[in-house]
């Protein structure tokens, strides 16, 4: 990987496009849908909920249901760390050289990737929730596993498409 060490690179102030403004509240619905779904359900969820599921999709760990706020709150602190450090994009490792003529292009695709990959997190875990929720009713009997690696697809995909943007605005 090249790169230049990151006091070396020009600071730049990036606005907001309205795409990434969109992506951001994305992710942000995410985490609210998180709570309102545990909100939602708490009266009828038993008092121990699964907290943990195999490869094949199955319960294997179960826990007292105030742990299902766990999954929201790691989905917050995954937000907010995220949002901090996408403050700060010439502090990132890119898989390019950083110049005065590509930081703009460079610094923004960076940010781009940190929004989608936040929101693309927040979903998942989003969904977890939901799967959890669906388990302990016994309304499903396993964790879909074929949308989880669904979604881990879409947060790879994501990365390669940021590689192939970020080595083209070399």
């Amino acid at each position: 990987m090249t790169g230049n060490a990151p006091n070396q690179r020009p600071i730049i102030s990036l606005g907001l496009s309205p795409v990434l403004v969109a992506v951001e509240l994305f992710g942000a619905i995410a985490i609210l849908l998180a709570v309102l779904l545990i909100v939602k359900f708490w009266a009828v969820l038993p008092d121990r909920i699964p907290i943990h599921f195999g490869l094949g999709g199955l319960a294997d760990a179960w826990g007292d249901k105030v742990t299902i706020w766990l999954v929201p709150a790691v989905a917050a602190i995954i937000f907010a760390v995220l949002t901090a450090v996408s403050r700060y994009p010439h502090t990132f490792n890119y898989p390019v050289r950083i110049t005065s003529e590509n930081a703009h292009r460079q610094y923004l695709l960076g940010r781009g990737l940190l929004a989608w990959l936040k929101a693309e997190i927040c979903w998942l875990l989003a969904f977890v929730v939901r799967q959890q929720i669906l388990v302990a009713l016994g309304n499903a009997q396993r964790f879909s596993v074929e949308l989880v690696l669904g979604i881990i697809v879409l947060i790879f995909g994501t990365v390669g498409v940021y590689l192939l943007k970020a080595y083209s605005a070399r």
